[in-house]
């Protein structure tokens, strides 16, 4: 008789399958769509009906009921805990996939009492299948989330699994595990740069945690993301409404270092100053603005998106336009000019001190001569010293 599960094993993780006790042995199991998970912890066995009977199968098909998923106390019982990394490290197969998944239940509730499991946990990483390199990888992120430095051991064999041989569900495990650690110390995580950059046109892979991660590798370590803008730049230009904000942050934060490196992608960040979510228009001006200290003449052509920029609902919107409108008056004050009345709304108390700076320094680089009056009043009585400093600076370079 042909095995009933042969047709119904995933490739990794685990399949919800529905048994039909009226069709014969060999027929009677049907795998459900859209059910299958890499980790035995986050999924549930539905109830049994008269003549069908639902459960869980493995790859190896190992077949899981719902009593096989033990139910955990509110608060697990540290000894308990014990017994179950043991049972994870003596055990293999099935068992030891039920125990990881009962670790993975009490990490939910009591991560800081699952720290003695990470040894096990980081090995299982290099050894185990993909199910139980998973669902170790869940429980590590668990940990970390608490105590980050703590799952140290398991970062190596992450970023080893960040890579486009790893099926994707595994793959974006490591990542969610990547994305708690980076925050700690990116500098684990560098070495991950070129596949996370590789893989951010990859449609299996989670891309916003990809980004995520490089954003903020790129928060601390920009010069790590050097060699790999050409490929921000692509996933910037072909991947509409994908994680652009973090992918920007991570192009910003390079731009501050090596500006000669990002100023391809000028034209770029500029398509998205109009874009309706605010994060990705503020951050595309302010990639601009940081372009625009060494390269103004190439940002000059984005000028009136700047000015439209002045009238943004957002503090921040705005004060990235005055930062592109004070660097490009530098050089090309002409182009800039336009913009008096805006610069002028800006110097308004209630806005940012540095967005009333920015607009001094472009006033006077304009020569705005019929902003005379109001920015000596700036000079005046401003709140803030820097503000009102530059304000005098530009007040008596207009009057000269």
């Amino acid at each position: 008789m042909r095995d009933p599960l042969k047709n119904a094993c995933p490739e990794v993780g685990y399949q919800q399958v529905e048994w039909d006790m009226l069709k014969p042995p060999d027929e009677r199991v049907m795998p459900l769509t859209h059910t299958n998970r890499l980790k035995l912890s986050e999924m549930s066995v539905r109830p049994d009906q008269e003549l069908t009977e639902y459960s869980l199968v493995d790859r190896d098909g190992n077949t899981y009921t719902q009593e096989d998923l033990t139910a955990v106390p509110e608060t697990p019982d540290p000894a308990r805990i014990e017994e179950v990394i043991s049972e994870i490290e003596s055990s293999g197969g099935k068992a030891q996939r039920v125990a990881l998944a009962d670790l993975a239940n009490m990490a939910a509730v009591a991560p800081s009492e699952c720290g003695s499991a990470v040894a096990l946990l980081a090995d299982l990483l290099n050894y185990g299948p993909p199910a139980v390199q998973g669902e170790a990888l869940n429980v590590l992120t668990q940990i970390g989330e608490s105590d980050p430095e703590h799952t140290r051991a398991g970062v190596e064999s992450a970023v080893d699994l960040v890579d486009n041989s790893t099926h994707s569900l595994l793959r974006n495990e490591a990542l969610q595990f990547l994305v708690m650690f980076v925050e700690h110390d990116s500098t684990a995580v560098t070495d991950a740069v070129p596949q996370l950059a590789a893989l951010l046109r990859d449609e299996s892979t989670d891309t916003d945690t990809a980004a995520r991660i490089l954003a903020a590798i790129g928060r601390s370590q920009p010069d790590a993301l050097v060699d790999v803008v050409p490929k921000l730049e692509l996933f910037l230009e072909t991947e509409p409404g994908r994680a652009h904000v973090s992918i920007l942050t991570a192009i910003g934060q390079l731009s501050k270092e090596h500006a000669n490196i990002t100023v391809e992608v000028i034209p770029t960040a500029a398509e998205f100053l109009s874009a309706e979510e605010l994060t990705l228009r503020s951050n595309a001006a302010g990639v601009l603005a940081d372009l625009a200290d060494e390269y103004p003449t190439e940002v000059e052509p984005w000028v009136p998106d700047a000015i439209e920029l002045m009238e943004d609902s957002d503090e921040q919107v705005r004060y990235n336009a005055t930062s592109i409108l004070a660097r490009v008056a530098d050089e090309h004050p002409d182009t800039v000019s336009p913009a008096t009345e805006q610069l002028l709304a800006v110097l308004d108390e209630r806005e940012l001190a540095n967005t009333r700076f920015n607009a001094c320094w472009a006033l006077k680089r304009v020569n705005a001569t019929s902003a005379l009056e109001t920015v000596r009043e700036v000079a005046a009585t401003d709140p803030d010293d820097d503000v009102r400093s530059v304000a005098r600076l530009a007040a008596d370079s207009i009057e000269d």
